[in-house]
């Protein structure tokens, strides 16, 4: 036995009594790190106890297409770089900090990070695997900044904030890496603390990826407005709505766990400018509809970790918002909203009390994309209390509606709403009406619209396939395709997608001792997709 294998199971041992204590992967790699005098790499590879050709067997699996496949000895030269001859990329980084549960950036020291060009270094940020080790969940939970659920009162600028926006809900450990990572990428020294500053009030270093799509003059006038050195102007409320659009192109790429405190903290300063500022009419209408918009996506977003409480809460803020704007669309918007969480958590009857509420609200709606997007919802809820009919009829309509032309009244969250992901949704409510032939035709059609940015909604898709296989008693293919989608989960934070993961392999518990699924099982045991 080498002097390396001896090392590896004592160090296996080590981590087999500390995960006993409930320590998360990262703690027993710092404990480890106090004895041993390794790379970051070498020392998380040891703290799942895992050999050299384990971690590659891994890597190749979770990288089938094989643009950056893996060998033993490659892994070695790494864990010994710099004295290694290569530097892992950030493509590798990302893969091992799955593997390992944790963040990319723990996998490197801040030397070796230093090395990298800023666009590296952003991928490396936000590569975050933490959410697969069940121990760092629910740390991370309970580390989260603090929510607030109270209601929003019914005079007219009271807003909920949770703190004065002065007060940062950011960790000081996340301080310090946003101060190295502007450090590395920002000369200037009077802009590096603006952008601090901004980005402490906003969320941490993620946010330092939304702060680079505003102009200088832009952040001036935001950190002047957080201040209150000047007061909020037409600037101020464009740079806010500006970060809120950009936060959702960052959905998929970052997942919600990472975006939760960028878009918490957004409400939090929108609800600040209301209480404190007064305002002209026109600028109150536009942050009325900023806090709308950001409650929209918060609520999404803690919707998708199955914080249903705080995904409610936002919702139903959305909604005093766009009462108080008085806009039908945006009210027939956020019901539908209310009914997709209702569904999901089998609250039937609550479901379709929105939809009907919806269905209100759009007869003064003049937007013909949110007639389309309310119909995909009924649709869905109608499949889902086994109105078949009723159900496609739904969906004929909100499919024929999105193809036609837009106008200046259909909203920019709309974007998406169009004909082919309309039509994709036939594949869920015709596996939940159990009319597996047609959905098994509708497959391919919901597949072609989903892009490689689309990685969570291509899980779910896999998920309603896999459904329809085991209606039809197709274990084999049924279990493959929860195995793919499995890997998507290693990828991206939704715990919805897990959840659905697990309904999934539930339904084929009466096939538990067929060989496909115990292989599904082990896969699922090997990629640590919490249960």
């Amino acid at each position: 036995m080498t002097e390396g294998h001896r090392v590896l199971l004592a160090c296996r041992r080590r981590s087999e009594a500390l995960r006993g204590k409930g320590f998360t992967f990262e703690q027993i790699a710092d404990v480890l790190a106090l004895d041993l005098d390794d790379s970051p790499l070498l020392l998380h590879r040891y703290a799942h106890g895992l050999t050299a050709a384990q971690v590659v067997a891994a890597f190749n699996d979770l990288d089938p297409a094989g643009s950056a496949s893996m060998r033993t000895a490659r892994l070695y030269d790494l864990e010994s770089w710099p004295q290694g001859r290569r530097r892992p990329s950030p493509r590798v980084l990302d893969l091992l900090a799955r593997i390992y549960q944790t963040t990319a950036r723990r996998l490197v020291t801040d030397e070796t990070y230093g090395t990298y060009g800023g666009e590296d270094r952003e991928l490396i940020d936000a590569a975050d695997y933490r959410h697969l080790d069940p121990f760092q969940r629910v740390r991370l939970t309970a580390a989260a900044p603090e929510i607030s659920h109270a209601s929003m009162e019914s005079t007219a600028g009271a807003w909920p904030v949770r703190t004065s926006v002065a007060t940062s809900g950011v960790r000081p450990e996340a301080c310090a890496a946003l101060f190295r990572a502007l450090t590395s990428e920002e000369a200037n020294v009077k802009r590096r603390e603006l952008l601090f500053e901004l980005a402490v009030i906003l969320g941490g270093v993620p946010a330092l990826r939304l702060l680079r799509h505003l102009t200088p003059d832009e952040e001036m006038r935001l950190a002047q407005a957080i201040q209150g050195t000047s007061q909020v102007d037409a600037q101020t409320v464009a740079a806010i709505e500006k970060l809120i659009a950009q936060c959702w192109q960052l959905d998929e790429s970052l997942g919600p766990r990472r975006l939760l405190p960028i878009a918490d903290a957004q409400r939090d300063l929108v609800g600040h400018f209301l209480q404190r500022e007064s305002l002209t009419p026109a600028l109150q209408g536009r942050l009325l509809r900023a806090y709308w918009a950001v409650s929209h996506l918060g609520g999404w977003l803690h919707y998708d970790v199955l914080d249903f409480e705080g995904a409610v809460t936002r919702y139903e803020d959305g909604l005093k918002a766009a009462r108080q704007l008085e806009d039908a669309t945006l009210l027939a918007h956020m019901h539908g909203l209310l009914a997709d969480i209702a569904c999901f958590q089998g609250q039937r009857s609550m479901a379709l009390d929105h939809i009907f509420a919806a269905q209100g609200w759009l007869k003064s709606s003049i937007s013909p994309l949110q007639h389309a997007a309310s119909a995909l919802v009924r649709a869905r809820v109608l499949a889902d209390v086994e109105k078949g009919d009723a159900s496609l009829q739904a969906l004929d309509r909100a499919h024929g509606i999105a193809g036609k032309p837009r106008n200046e009244a259909d909203p920019a969250h709309l974007y998406w709403c169009t004909p082919s992901l309309i039509q994709r949704h036939s594949l869920y409510c015709l596996a939940k009406l159990k009319r597996t032939s047609e959905a098994l035709k509708a497959l391919q059609p919901a597949l072609a619209v989903l892009d490689g940015s689309l990685l969570r909604e291509r899980g779910f898709v896999l998920v309603e396939y896999a459904s329809v296989l085991t209606q039809k008693r197709e274990v084999a293919e049924a279990a493959r395709q929860l195995g793919d989608v499995a890997t998507i989960a290693t990828q991206h934070s939704s715990a919805r997608l897990v959840r659905a993961l697990h309904t999934g392999r539930r339904d084929l518990q009466p096939w538990a001792t067929n060989s496909y699924v115990r292989d599904l099982d082990e896969k699922l045991r090997a990629l640590g997709v919490p249960a």
